[in-house]
Parts: structure tokens; sequence; C-alpha cells
């Protein structure tokens, strides 16, 4: 609908250009001004519905002005020299408000900041409208200035020519600068976003309900039935696995040797929940590299919510290595009646901190048969 609107603003706009320029030459005065207002009008329009910043808006009003005047004049000699003075004038108006108006939409629909970069530019209105007025003021001072310095032809005049391509290169350069800082900027924000929901997948992973509750009901029957000693050990492979967790809040990568350890843990206590029914090899030689913390742990645990586990048909797992990356995989059994569904978003988080840590994809492999993830292996923890 925002689209929709925006183009019928920009056609209003073109049509009210032509038709105020008709309207000046049969009243008999310059319509210098009438044009200028119009053209601001609707750049203003154009970057407030995208929300840009006061700076954007302010350099869009000048730099539209100077190309709505050089462009008019040479599309009115390049196209419509042959026409009256009056339709050439209103035509070319016409054509060049339709270009100025979509390329300014084109630019400010690109950098249309979002979210609480959203916030921040609406912050900077308030903080520095004094520039916007200013240029409104100096945009109008020159067009009024040019109109009664020069009688003549303004394009035989060197030096106004210089002074506009000046201006015009200064806000062209300023508007890249800060379009590619804005792109800088929403890159970081996502990147903190990503960062925050993976931290939050490992808070919730400290409390799983679940994961404590079937890890409590294994450590009584271990009490029940086992030794002291077995007893003691799954205690502390329960403490290793928590402390992990700890240590490793705030980390972007950690050492691979370290979540091959803390997934050997978390492998352990799943072997002594499914003592049968669950094979769990291993096959990677000099872990070397750093991986996403809690990566293999997440692809475990995938592993025993979406496939059913039993002897008289065993679910084996596999993790290997290449050395230039990891892989989990495992034969598929699906769980009979069962009625949730994959949301997809360990995998997803997992996705987006190789992306925003080093540009790398995961590869996520399935057929009836098996499901397969594999992760990159970095190089170093930068």
């Amino acid at each position: 609908m925002n689209k929709i609107s925006t183009t019928w603003f920009i056609h209003g706009f073109a049509l009210l250009h032509a038709a105020a320029s008709v309207g000046c030459s049969l009243l008999g005065f310059h319509d210098t001004l009438v044009l200028t207002a119009l053209t601001m009008s609707m750049a203003v329009i154009v970057c407030r519905r995208e929300n840009l910043t006061v700076e954007l808006t302010t350099i869009s009003l000048v730099l539209v002005n100077i190309l709505g005047f050089v462009l008019g004049n040479l599309t009115a000699r390049w196209f419509f020299e042959s026409l009256p003075s009056v339709p050439q004038h209103a035509l070319a108006t016409f054509l060049v408000t339709e270009l100025l108006g979509w390329g300014l939409y084109g630019f400010a629909h690109t950098v249309s900041p979002s979210g609480a970069a959203s916030y921040e530019r609406n912050l900077s209105w308030s903080r520095n409208l004094g520039w916007f007025i200013l240029a409104i003021v100096t945009v109008f001072g020159i067009r009024v200035y040019m109109d009664t310095a020069y009688a003549g032809d303004l394009f035989e005049e060197s030096a106004v020519i210089w002074i506009l391509v000046i201006v015009t290169f200064v806000s062209l350069t300023y508007m890249v600068l800060f379009a590619m800082q804005m792109q800088r900027e929403a890159t970081r924000q996502r990147t903190r976003r990503h960062q925050a929901e993976f931290s939050y997948m490992n808070l919730k992973n400290q409390v799983n309900p679940h994961f404590l509750f079937n890890s409590l009901n294994v450590l009584d029957a271990i009490v029940a039935e086992g030794t002291r000693e077995e007893a003691s050990e799954y205690i502390h492979k329960m403490a290793a696995i928590y402390r992990y967790l700890m240590q490793v809040e705030g980390k972007r990568v950690v050492p691979l040797s370290e979540e091959l350890s803390f997934a050997r843990n978390y492998r352990d206590l799943i072997l002594i929940r499914f003592p049968e029914g669950l094979a769990i090899r291993e096959d990677v030689p000099q872990p070397s590299g750093y991986i996403v913390p809690c990566t293999l742990q997440l692809l475990l645990e995938n592993v025993t919510k979406h496939n059913a586990i039993s002897a008289d048909n065993p679910l084996t797992v596999s993790i290997t290595s290449d050395g230039s990356s990891i892989s989990v995989r495992n034969k598929r059994i699906p769980k009979r009646n069962y009625s949730g569904s994959s949301t997809g978003i360990g995998l997803q988080y997992i996705r987006n901190q190789y992306r925003d840590i080093a540009g790398a994809e995961i590869k996520v492999e399935e057929t009836p048969d098996y499901f397969a993830v594999t992760v990159p292996i970095l190089k170093n923890s930068e």
C-alpha cells in the first residue's frame, strides 16, 4: 500500500509541476520559486515516508533541485526543442520530475531503516531540524539569486556550471557514504540480534525443564538400582555440562576440542538414558579450529527429539570431520503418533551465527533415510 501511495505521489507532483509551469507562463511571471517549492515538497514526502534522517533529507533537497534545474534545461533543449516554449517547458518539467521522484524513492527505499534504527532516525529530526530549515532557505536564496543575477543563458556562465558540479559531487558523495554507514549499522544490529537470540537459547538450555526432568529421573534410577560410583559419575557429567554452558555464555566461538568434550558428556547422559537402541559414533581425529558453542549439543538434542529410539530398530548417529567441517548424521526413524513438528529454531540460530561470524553457510541434507547437518570449522577465534 505504501508503494502504491508513493507512486501516486510522484505522478501527482509531476503533473503539478507541468500545470504550474503552464500556469505561470500564462500569467506572465517566472515559475522558479513555485517549481522549487513543489520539488522540495515531493522530496520531503518521499524521504519522510521512507523514514530517512534529517541529514539525508537535507542533502536530497539540495540535490534534487540542482539536478532538476540542470536536467530540466537539458531535456527542453535536447528533446523538445522543436516545440513552442510553453509546452516545451511543461513536458520537460513533467519528465524530469518523474525521473527525480523515482530516483529518490529508489535510493530512499534501499536505505530505509527499521526497528531500533528507525527510532534513531526519528530522533535526528528533533536534534538537527535547523539544518533542514537552513537548506530550504539556501536553495530558495540560490534560485532567486540566479534569476536576478543572470538574465541570459546560465549554461554559458562557466562559474555557475562549476558551482553546480561541485555541489552535486559533494552531495552525491555524502549520500553514498551515509548509505554505506547505514548498511554497516544494519549489519551490526542484525549481528547483535542474532547473538542475543543465541545467548537466550543457551540460557534456556541451562534450565531446560525436559532435560533436567529426564536427567533427574535417570539419576533417581541409578541411585535406587546402581552403585555409588555410577551415581557420582552421572552427577559429575551433569555438573560438567552446566559448567560449560556457563563458561561459554557471551562467547561467539569456542575451540572445537572443548565443544567435543562437552558433546561427549551430553552423549554419555543420553546413552545412560537410552542404554539400548542408540549408537553414537565419533570420528574426529586431531580436532583443531573453532566452532559456535553448543552446536553439537543442539544437533544431538534434535536427533533424540525427532526420532524414535528402541532396541528393535536402533538409531545410529555419527559425528565426523574432514578437517574443514564437522557433520552430525543420523538415521531417520520418525516417532509414531508424534504430533509436534520441527520449528527449525535451533538450526536457524546456528545458521545465523555462522553467517554473522564468518559469512559461512551450514549444509543441511535430508532424505527419507537420513538427516545430516554439516557446519564449517573456523580457522581462528576472531
